[in-house]
């Protein structure tokens, strides 16, 4: 799974190592290092053989200056720390998992008339109005569709007989 390379646009935090401080722990020299990020900048990190395992795990950090932004390079000090004693390239975790919402499903109505649409909001207005209960327009347009259902029921043989 091929993931997109993070740019931040924050100083490099105190939990990175900086590309440079990689390089001088790994003895590359630092005018290959500066060859390496001058063109491609973070992508360039791939053509080292030193660091290509682990390049894809370096990320992009724009550092204000007075003239304007200066791009550092960082990658996770922990993420380092376990390559270099394990030997294994490390795999970020995956992010947050999707919620489930149970038995729900996103509905996008396009092109629904405007006119309608706002006699619709008037009356799910007027109705919470009298109630303690308030409904939301989404959660009153499912009751719509239901009654809408109700009403048909002719209509819910699958077959078309």
């Amino acid at each position: 799974m091929e993931r997109p390379r993070k740019i931040h646009n924050k100083r490099l935090p105190k939990n990175y190592y900086n590309y440079f401080d990689i390089c001088k722990i790994e003895g590359i020299p630092e005018t290959r290092a500066k060859n390496a990020v001058s063109e491609k900048k973070v992508e360039g990190i791939k053509y080292l053989e030193e660091l290509k395992p682990i390049e894809h795990l370096f990320e992009q950090f724009e550092r204000p200056i007075k003239g304007g932004m200066v791009n550092q390079y960082g990658i996770r000090r922990d993420y380092y720390d376990k390559w270099k004693s394990t030997g294994e390239v490390p795999t970020p975790p995956p992010g947050r998992p999707k919620i489930e919402r149970g038995n729900v499903v996103n509905v996008n109505i396009r092109n629904f008339p405007k006119d309608l649409y706002e006699e619709f909001k008037i009356i799910v207005d007027n109705a919470n109005a009298m109630t303690v209960m308030k409904v939301g327009y989404h959660d009153m347009i499912a009751v719509a569709v239901q009654e809408f259902i109700q009403r048909r029921p002719q209509f819910m043989n699958k077959n078309g007989d």
